[in-house]
C-alpha cells in the first residue's frame, strides 16, 4: 500500500471515490473538506493533510485530515473529522488491513510532540455503519454520542404518527400562519440565501464564521448538494434552516430566526414538518435531526437549552441512534489538564442521586 497525500491534482479522484463508497457522505467530500480550512484558517491555522491510500489494484481508500496547530481536528464539524472510507469491495481481513495501515500513517503524521489530540467521528448517513466503536481498538477512548434520525422510506401517514402530539397541534397552527419556500439548485436565489445569511449573524448577535463559508453553502445549493427553507410572515423572513444533502440521505446543519420576530406562533415545528415532507417527496430515506443530548456526561456536558432542543427534536418521532467518536492523545500533561477540568465541571452539573 502507498499514501498519496491530497492535492489540486486528485482532487477529482477523490470525489469520485466518495461517491462510490459506501463508507462515504458529504463530510468525506472536498467541498465540505474546504469549508473546515475556511472555517478555521485564521483562528485556528488549519490545514488539509488528507491523504489517499492505493494499491497495485488502483485507489482503495481515502483518509480525510485535518490539522489545526496542535490537534488533528475539523473545527467546521465540532474538531471531529469523518473515519477513513475505503473502498466497497473489499473482505473483512482487508479492510482490517487497510485501517491499521491508515491509523499507522496517522501516528506517523502525529509524532514528534507537535500534535496533541486526534478526534474521529462516524456518521450513520453513511450505507455502511460502524457495528461497534472500532476505534478503541486502536487506542482511542470512546467518545459517543446519540443523535435523532428520521427515516423516510415509509408513508407519510406513518411518519406523522409518530410525531409528539404538541408538536402537531404546533405544525397545523404554523401551516395556517406562516408561507414556507424551499431553495434548491431549481430556483437557487442569492438574494433570499442573502436574507438567511444576515439573520444568521443577527441572531447571534455577530458575524460566527467567515462569510466565504456562506458563500460555499451557497453554492452546495447551486451543486445539489444543500437546500434552504425560508418561513415567512405577511412577505417577511423571519426564518430559515440549512440541510445538507448528499446521495440518499440529508442532515440538518444551521438555523436562523429573527430575535425580533414575536409570535405566538412557533416557527421551528412547520420549518422542521415540512422540511421532511420535502425530503421524502425528493427520495432522500435518512433525514438527521440532529445530536441528543440529555444530561452532562463524562465527554460531554450540555446547557440546558441544548437539552431542551434535543428534546424538541425527538417529537418528530424519529430513532435516537449512536454515532461513534474516538479521541487519542498523544501528550499526557495535555491530556490530565482537559479530563480534570471535565471532571471538575461534570461534578457541578451532575445532580447526585437524582435528575
Amino acid at each position: 500500500m502507498q499514501v498519496v497525500p491530497l492535492t489540486e491534482n486528485n482532487r477529482t479522484d477523490w470525489d469520485n471515490f466518495c461517491c462510490q463508497s459506501d463508507d462515504a457522505w458529504f463530510w468525506h467530500t472536498i467541498k465540505w473538506l474546504d469549508y473546515c480550512v475556511v472555517y478555521g484558517q485564521e483562528n485556528f491555522g488549519t490545514n488539509n493533510l488528507s491523504f489517499l491510500v492505493k494499491d497495485d489494484t488502483g485507489l482503495i481508500a481515502i483518509c480525510p485530515l485535518l490539522c489545526e496547530k496542535d490537534l488533528f481536528a475539523a473545527r467546521g464539524g465540532g474538531r471531529y473529522g469523518a473515519l477513513p472510507a475505503l473502498a466497497n469491495g473489499l473482505s473483512g481481513s482487508r479492510r482490517e488491513k487497510v485501517i491499521k495501515y491508515i491509523f499507522e500513517k496517522i501516528d506517523e503524521l502525529a509524532g514528534g510532540g507537535s500534535i496533541k489530540k486526534i478526534y474521529f467521528r462516524s456518521s450513520p448517513l453513511a450505507k455502511t455503519t460502524m457495528k461497534f466503536n472500532w476505534l478503541v481498538k486502536l487506542g482511542y477512548l470512546d467518545d459517543s454520542l446519540n443523535t435523532e434520525l428520521i427515516q423516510l422510506d415509509r408513508p407519510i401517514d406513518d411518519i406523522w404518527a409518530a410525531v409528539r402530539k404538541g408538536h402537531k397541534y404546533d405544525i397545523n397552527r404554523g401551516s395556517k400562519h406562516y408561507k414556507v419556500d424551499f431553495i434548491d439548485r431549481h430556483n437557487a436565489d442569492k438574494t433570499i440565501f442573502d436574507q438567511y445569511r444576515l439573520l444568521h449573524h443577527k441572531a447571534a448577535g455577530r458575524v460566527t464564521r467567515p462569510v466565504e463559508t456562506f458563500e460555499m453553502m451557497y453554492r452546495w445549493i447551486k451543486d445539489g448538494e444543500g437546500l434552504l427553507c425560508g418561513l415567512s410572515f405577511e412577505g417577511r423572513f423571519v426564518g430559515f434552516s440549512y440541510v445538507c444533502i448528499y446521495k440518499s440521505a440529508a442532515y440538518y446543519a444551521s438555523a436562523s430566526d429573527d430575535p425580533d420576530f414575536k409570535d405566538d406562533v412557533p416557527i421551528s415545528h412547520v420549518i422542521q414538518w415540512e422540511t421532511i415532507k420535502y425530503l421524502k417527496n425528493l427520495g432522500f430515506k435518512t433525514y438527521e435531526i440532529g445530536v441528543q443530548q440529555f444530561g452532562p456526561q463524562f465527554n460531554d456536558l450540555p446547557s440546558d437549552k441544548e437539552v431542551s432542543i434535543s428534546n424538541f427534536k425527538r417529537g418528530f418521532g424519529g430513532e435516537t441512534v449512536t454515532y461513534y467518536r474516538g479521541v487519542k492523545y498523544f501528550d499526557k500533561e495535555y491530556m490530565q489538564k482537559e479530563l480534570s477540568t471535565k471532571l471538575n465541571q461534570l461534578t457541578l452539573d451532575y445532580q447526585i442521586g437524582g435528575r
